[in-house]
C-alpha cells in the first residue's frame, strides 16, 4: 500500500536552514570585494523562507531574531546587488543603443559610485548571529501541522498580492508580490519530497520570478533616471515603456495561471494534506 507522505519534522527543516547558513558563511567569507553577491542573497532569502515555515514552532521571539538578523545580511549586500542588477537591466533594454545608451551610462555611474565589497563583513556577522538563533532550540522530530499551515498561507499571501500588484500596477505593490511568490517557491522546493506535481509547477514559478524581478529593476533603473534630474532621450524612454509593459504582460499571465485557484483548492491538488502522526 502507497504510504500517505507526511510533512517534514521542524528538526529536519532547521537543520537544512543551519547547514545553508554555514554553506553561505563559507562562501562569503571566501568572496573578494567586487564579486557579485547575487548568489548570497538568493541564498539568504532562501533560508527567510524556511523560517516562515518554523514560525510557530520557534516562536515569535526566536524568529524575529534570525529573520531580523537574515534581513540584516540582505541590506548589507543590497547596494553592491542594485548596482549589479541595474547595469545588466540598462542592457537588456531594446531600442538599439539610442534606446540603451543613457540608461546604461546612469547604470555604470551609480555601480561605479556604490562601494564594492563594503557589505560582506556586516553580512558575514548577521548571518553568525541567525545561526546561534537557529541552532538554540530542539524542536520536534516528528510531522508538524504547523507547517502545512504556514505553508498554505504563503500561497494565500502571495495570490492576494499579486492580484493587487496587477490590479493596480504599481511598482511597490508588484515589488512585494515578488517577495510572496519567492517565499512560495522556496517552500515548494523545500517541501518537494512531500508533496505533489512540483516540478513543472517550480519552473514556472522560477519564470515568474525572473519576470517579476526584471520588471522591479526597470523601475529601479527610472527611479534612478528621474533623480538624476535631466530628461532622457525619446529613444530611451520609449524604449524602457515598451520593455516593461512586455515584462508587466507576461508576469500577469503567467501569475494567472499559477495562482488560478483558491488557497483551499490548491491545497487539495498539490497534496499539501498530510498526516500529523507518525505510523
Amino acid at each position: 500500500m502507497q504510504r500517505t507522505p507526511q510533512a517534514p519534522s521542524p528538526a529536519s527543516l532547521s537543520a537544512a536552514g543551519r547547514a545553508e547558513l554555514r554553506g553561505l558563511a563559507a562562501a562569503l567569507k571566501a568572496a573578494k570585494p567586487g564579486e557579485s553577491v547575487h548568489g548570497a542573497r538568493r541564498r539568504i532569502k532562501r533560508v527567510r523562507s524556511l523560517l516562515r515555515l518554523l514560525k510557530e514552532t520557534l516562536g515569535e521571539e526566536r524568529f524575529a531574531a534570525a529573520n531580523t538578523s537574515l534581513g540584516n545580511a540582505a541590506d548589507a549586500l543590497a547596494g553592491q546587488r542594485r548596482a549589479e542588477a541595474l547595469v545588466a537591466a540598462a542592457g537588456r533594454l531594446g531600442g538599439g543603443y539610442k534606446g540603451r545608451a543613457a540608461w546604461q551610462s546612469l547604470a555604470e555611474a551609480h555601480a561605479a559610485e556604490s562601494e564594492a565589497g563594503g557589505g560582506l563583513a556586516p553580512a558575514r556577522a548577521a548571518i553568525a548571529e541567525a545561526l546561534s538563533v537557529l541552532a538554540a532550540p530542539r524542536l520536534p522530530r516528528g510531522p508538524s501541522p504547523a507547517v502545512a499551515a504556514a505553508f498554505l498561507k504563503t500561497y494565500r499571501r502571495a495570490r492576494k498580492r499579486l492580484r493587487h500588484g496587477f490590479e493596480t500596477g504599481d511598482a511597490e505593490a508588484l515589488h512585494t508580490a515578488r517577495k510572496h511568490v519567492i517565499h512560495h517557491l522556496h517552500h515548494l522546493d523545500l517541501l518537494r519530497d512531500h508533496l505533489r506535481r512540483t516540478d513543472s509547477r517550480l519552473a514556472a514559478l522560477e519564470r515568474l520570478r525572473g519576470a517579476l524581478g526584471d520588471l522591479n529593476d526597470l523601475d529601479e533603473l527610472s527611479q534612478l533616471g528621474a533623480a538624476a534630474g535631466r530628461p532622457l532621450p525619446e529613444p530611451a524612454a520609449r524604449s524602457m515603456a515598451k520593455h516593461r509593459a512586455q515584462l508587466l504582460a507576461r508576469a500577469e499571465a503567467s501569475a494567472e495561471r499559477l495562482f488560478r485557484l483558491k488557497p483551499e483548492a490548491f491545497r487539495k491538488r498539490i497534496g499539501a494534506m498530510w498526516e500529523t502522526k507518525q505510523r
